[in-house]
């Protein structure tokens, strides 16, 4: 992700995510797949290191899956806070070195 220096410019994009992920949801972790010659769906993640699967009925696939999405969304918006946060300190220390050399 292309980021600008100013600070004035990473608050503002700060921001935008902080909203953007104030208003995804419920979330649900893990990865949904359809089983071959079965009814339903399944939802697997790892507890502990060990796969975990459960069961999504049709019924409740569609939930299953929009809350899924928001998951993978509020990931995708947390790596771009994350860098949005490292580019902010980045600049808080070259404004505290400028500080420092024209006083």
């Amino acid at each position: 992700m292309d980021l600008p220096e100013g600070r004035g410019q990473l608050l503002r994009m700060q921001e935008a995510r902080l909203q953007k992920l104030r208003e995804i949801g419920p979330v649900l972790a893990g990865s949904m797949a359809k089983r071959k010659n079965q009814a339903g769906y399944y939802l697997t993640d790892k507890v502990e290191g060990k796969t975990r699967t459960m069961h999504v009925s049709e019924r409740a696939y569609e939930d299953a899956r929009r809350w899924n999405e928001n998951h993978k969304e509020a990931k995708r918006l947390l790596d771009e806070l994350s860098e949005i946060q490292r580019a902010l300190i980045k600049a808080e220390a070259k404004e505290a070195r400028r500080s420092k050399r024209s006083s």
